[in-house]
């Protein structure tokens, strides 16, 4: 029995050391991101649409939005976002159906998040003919520059817009997180 002594030791350390090994790979920190941007600071710069010409009001779209941040409040690694630019297309019937696209936010640092987005845009009519146009959609953060090199994230997009009008108004709630090899540098 005294053969197994140490064994047994041997195998108690090491499981005593498997929640400390373990817990710094899980040791990611997530953010939580909820936001709203307005209309004023949102503009389309671009928008090129083509007629399918399969139903009536069938559209594709590429476009480029711009969007600026004058107050931003600062993030969980105290920096402040300065302006984001949205790449995308729509597939729209009567501005019903898919839009997807990519992001780019751009910080005070000069550090970027690069994402990528989809989802779904809904036009309404009222009775008295005015349309309401809402796109809801996810938005995945999948990598960057500088501080945000790895970074990951999910977020939930809501969207009231009128392409007429050059009118956008996001709100925007979800959670990203650094690489474990980032989390000690992020804070200043």
């Amino acid at each position: 029995m005294s053969n197994k002594t140490p064994l047994m030791y041997a195998i108690s350390f090491g499981l005593a050391l498997t929640p400390i090994c373990f817990s710094t790979v899980s040791a990611q920190e997530r953010c939580k991101v909820s936001d709203e941007a307005t209309a004023a600071d949102s503009k389309y710069t671009q928008q090129h649409v083509l007629d399918v010409g399969d139903v009536p009001g069938h559209q594709i779209r590429v476009y480029e939005l711009h969007r600026t941040y004058a107050n931003d409040k600062p993030n969980c690694e105290n920096l402040k976002r300065t302006e984001s630019w949205s790449r995308g297309y729509s597939d729209y019937i009567d501005r019903n159906g898919r839009t997807w696209g990519y992001d780019v936010i751009s910080f005070e640092n000069g550090d970027k998040i690069f994402s990528q987005f989809d989802g779904t845009s809904q036009t309404t009519v009222a009775p008295d003919g005015s349309t309401k146009s809402t796109f809801t959609g996810v938005l995945r953060y999948t990598g960057g520059t500088g501080l945000y090199q790895g970074v990951r994230g999910l977020l939930k997009l809501n969207v009231v817009f009128d392409l007429d009008k050059n009118v956008n108004l996001l709100k925007t709630e979800g959670e990203y997180w650094l690489p474990a090899s980032t989390v000690g540098q992020s804070k200043k």
